[in-house]
């Protein structure tokens, strides 16, 4: 009982291996699509390169029942191809053996191992590629944080800048208001001492003793003449009321 429980045991930890594991070094040899991942057709060529059906150029033969002659797109060569399913030869579905080592055949070995540096070179470049991606995302995250701290603080700066500005506007005019109240101030007390501080209210416009400054204030006397013809007004005339009855 306690042998029937380890083995479930070890079954339930053991990861099952996945059915399409063996098949992931079978790619085209022109773009790089998997297999594996069954969206397109793929054919070995006679050339011993795997193409899928985007890649490769096929013609009919010279017969239909004939076999298609395809163009390789990596040696550009006419040769003849199969597609890669179960139903094709057993000594060319042999190259794609899950266990290549147990046939003790070497070009079986030989065509995997050649096809697995192919495309373990494909996946060094695009790691580099990758590698050099993350390296730029980094750099621009670096920039943009620092673009985002100095616009930050331009905004500290011109919040600071635009309360300068409001409280230099505020000392402006109060700096004019002190200067008119200054120079009214000043006008008064030069009246005063021309005509006395009593006197100010009480001065005659049209006296030549006022200053040259209140007589500008006072609008100009008109003469008797214009007064009387502002004064005289025209009417009707009367006649003499001659009644009389018919």
């Amino acid at each position: 009982m306690m042998s029937k429980v380890g083995a479930d045991d070890a079954g339930k930890s053991s990861p099952t291996p996945k059915p399409d594991a063996n098949k992931l070094w079978i790619h085209c040899n022109r773009c790089f699509d998997q297999f594996a991942l069954k969206r397109h057709m793929f054919f070995l060529l006679a050339c011993q390169h795997v193409s899928c059906e985007k890649c490769v150029k096929a013609c009919l033969g010279r017969t239909p029942s004939d076999a298609p002659i395809y163009t390789c797109p990596i040696c550009h060569k006419n040769v003849r191809g199969r597609q890669i399913n179960n139903s094709m030869p057993n000594n060319l579905k042999r190259l794609f053996h899950p266990e290549p080592w147990n046939l003790a055949l070497d070009f079986v070995e030989t065509f995997q191992r050649t096809n697995q540096k192919h495309f373990n070179k494909y996946k060094e470049k695009k790691e580099k590629i990758m590698d050099k991606l993350d390296k730029d995302i980094e750099l621009a995250q670096l920039v943009c944080q620092k673009h985002f701290h100095e616009q930050q603080t331009l905004r500290v700066e011109r919040r600071k800048l635009t309360l300068r500005m409001r409280q230099i506007k505020l000392q402006v005019a109060k700096q004019k208001e002190a200067e008119r109240r200054f120079l009214m101030s000043k006008r008064r007390r030069s009246m005063e001492e021309h005509t006395g501080p009593a006197s100010v209210l009480a001065i005659d416009p049209l006296d030549s003793r006022a200053p040259t400054s209140f007589r500008n204030r006072m609008p100009p006397p008109q003469s008797a003449a214009a007064e009387n013809r502002r004064q005289q007004i025209t009417s009707f005339a009367h006649e003499s009321n001659n009644s009389f009855d018919l």
